[in-house]
């Protein structure tokens, strides 16, 4: 390859690189915040805290967190189904049966949003 064609290839480059990289990335959402909660045990000690497991997609239960209030806010990838369990646990560290199961949710991340004004340049 001639030393100008090769020049001329890396600008080339250089230009759409510099394109590529000023334009504005989209802002694609890819999970969603869903809020759960749930009722306290009405038997057995005092709950310290719950554990909270997580089954997408209808896989295996998996540990996520745990919870000092009866509440906890999830983020959801969106397009996947979700799942939530909960398990009370006491200051002696023994922990009550799971939950049942909270309905399936497949969060969906909705219309694209509303571009910006167009402006002359």
């Amino acid at each position: 390859m001639k030393r100008t064609s090769m020049i001329k290839a890396t600008l080339a480059l250089a230009f759409l690189t510099t394109i590529l990289l000023a334009a504005p990335a989209s802002a694609q959402t890819t999970t969603v915040n869903v809020s759960y909660s749930w009722t306290a045990p009405t038997t057995g000690s005092a709950v310290d805290h719950y554990v909270v497991e997580q089954s997408i997609d209808g896989g295996n239960w998996a540990q996520i967190a745990t919870a000092s209030t009866n509440s906890y806010t999830l983020a959801a990838t969106v397009s996947h189904a979700h799942q939530i369990r909960v398990a009370a646990v006491d200051a002696s560290d023994r922990q009550g049966p799971y939950s049942v199961a909270s309905d399936s949710y497949t969060p969906d991340a909705g219309a694209p949003g509303q571009p910006g004004k167009p402006i002359r340049f």
